[in-house]
């Protein structure tokens, strides 16, 4: 485990992520996993997943991996984001996002 996340508000929830690629929501209070997601990246096995946020409102979290990706889960439908790419690239010029 290299991550660990509290919920902005419901402490009996927590996240939890490694380099073994798992992101895994726990209630503490059962101590069982609520949810898990693997990081597997198509033809380059697992991730390693580094650091995870929660959104304030506690719908979404968000977590990067080894590879650079931006990793976004939430809880819920995800029907309003299926018109969405898949992947998207940036130009990696090191410039920055926002000046």
């Amino acid at each position: 485990v290299f991550v660990l996340e509290s919920h902005p508000f419901d402490p009996r929830v927590l996240f939890s992520a490694g380099h073994d690629g798992n992101v895994i929501v726990w209630d503490l209070a059962k101590g069982t996993k609520i949810r898990s997601y693997f990081n597997m990246i198509e033809g380059q096995g697992h991730g390693a997943v580094f650091d995870c946020k929660c959104s304030p409102d506690g719908q979404h979290f968000a977590c990067t991996d080894s590879h650079g990706h931006l990793l976004i889960f939430g809880f819920g439908s995800s029907s309003k984001y299926d018109k969405i790419a898949d992947q998207m690239f940036f130009h990696s010029d090191y410039r920055p996002l926002i000046r």
